[in-house]
């Protein structure tokens, strides 16, 4: 007997295309990587400042806190190694144009990437225009990407060169031999040795002659108060200057007649009441003694 009841099932599974399973795999890689970078970048930042920091300011440098500011740490790490000195040629600040060479890179990428966005742009627009002047486009781009591949060739090279010497010239303050050079190649074929390397060499005692320069301290004069007892004068100390007309202290010897100069006594003054008692006791005792 047919009551009726029906049953019907039906189970509906998302069907993923296996473009779109790459593509989220390859997203998750990029931001695993991106994180990295963005981790490693950081730590090198910080423990290179750290260590510029500490050098700046155990070598007396008067404002150490710009290693830790973008660009001007740039400044700052060539201002430590100080004045570069080449076979024939100086470089008397390197700081200077440690900072400046990566800006003109910068400055002239930007340039040459909007040339050749505008130079691509118009070959575009004169090709849908069906002009005979693309080729000429085409030359003429290829003549800006030529020239922007040399100066970025060159402007690196020059950086990279700078670079090394002006990290040669600050490790020899604390290392020995070559040691300097090695570690200078190493820091820029390296990633992150440049950032320990200055970390680890922070707090190392400095070669000798290499440290800051330090001034002695001035002597300190002791202060002389009016009525206090004159300084005791050693025997082997030098004789005072002697100012003309001022007479000749007793016991020297008298260079025009001979012999020493007697030493002569100087009676002192005396107030006018302290002299008329002086006479007045005087005179008493000229008096004949009356006896009892």
């Amino acid at each position: 007997m047919d009551y009726g009841y029906r049953y019907n099932y039906q189970y509906n599974y998302p069907v993923r295309n296996g473009g779109e399973a790459v593509l989220e795999a390859l997203l998750a890689i990029y931001l695993i990587v991106l994180t990295l970078v963005v981790i490693f970048a950081l730590v090198s930042y910080i423990f290179h400042s750290i260590g510029l920091y500490t050098i700046g300011k155990r070598l007396g440098k008067a404002y150490p806190w710009l290693a830790f500011i973008p660009y001007a740490r740039g400044y700052f790490q060539g201002e430590l190694a100080g004045e570069i000195t080449l076979k024939n040629k100086k470089i008397k600040n390197p700081g200077i144009w440690n900072l400046l060479i990566p800006i003109i890179s910068s400055v002239l990428g930007g340039v040459f990437l909007v040339l050749i966005l505008f130079v691509a742009g118009f070959g575009a627009a004169a090709g849908v225009r069906g002009s005979s002047g693309v080729g000429i486009v085409v030359v003429f781009a290829v003549m800006l990407y030529t020239l922007m591949l040399a100066a970025t060739i060159a402007l690196t090279a020059a950086q990279i060169a700078l670079k090394v010497l002006i990290n040669k010239q600050i490790l020899e303050r604390f290392t020995t031999g070559n040691m300097a050079i090695v570690h200078a190649v190493l820091t820029i074929a390296v990633p992150l040795y440049e950032a320990f390397c200055f970390f680890a060499m922070r707090n190392r005692d400095f070669n000798p002659g290499m440290g800051p320069k330090q001034t002695p301290p001035p002597a300190l004069i002791p202060p002389v108060h009016p009525g206090s007892p004159e300084p005791s004068v050693h025997p082997d100390s030098p004789e005072p200057p002697v100012h003309p007309g001022s007479p000749e202290p007793p016991g020297k010897s008298d260079p025009l007649h001979g012999g020493d100069v007697p030493e002569q006594t100087v009676q002192p003054i005396q107030p006018e009441d302290e002299a008329d008692q002086t006479e007045a006791d005087e005179e008493k005792r000229d008096e004949p003694q009356k006896t009892e």
